[in-house]
């Protein structure tokens, strides 16, 4: 997995819509990552083989768009649900 770039968003990310693009440009990390199987059924390991390590990825991103610890919590959640990992 290559480094990650964050780019410069269009919104703030105070903005609905700047929350939203930064939440759609860490799905698609996600998808990249080797433990992420997108295709497969939703809620068991052949769907994600380690969730910590995409909760990491996710965190990685979040911190480097500078977000605060409970924004962090609240944006992992809200992704992991999107996605079908987590229930």
């Amino acid at each position: 997995m290559s480094a990650i770039i964050i780019p410069e968003f269009k919104n703030s990310k105070q903005s609905s819509q700047g929350r939203e693009e930064r939440i759609f440009f860490i799905i698609e990390r996600v998808k990249e990552h080797p433990d992420f199987h997108f295709e497969a059924v939703a809620y068991t390991k052949e769907r994600c083989t380690n969730v910590a390590a995409i909760d990491d990825l996710i965190n990685m991103c979040l911190r480097m768009m500078l977000y605060g610890p409970q924004t962090r919590k609240d944006i992992i959640e809200q992704i992991l649900l999107m996605m079908k990992i987590h229930d």
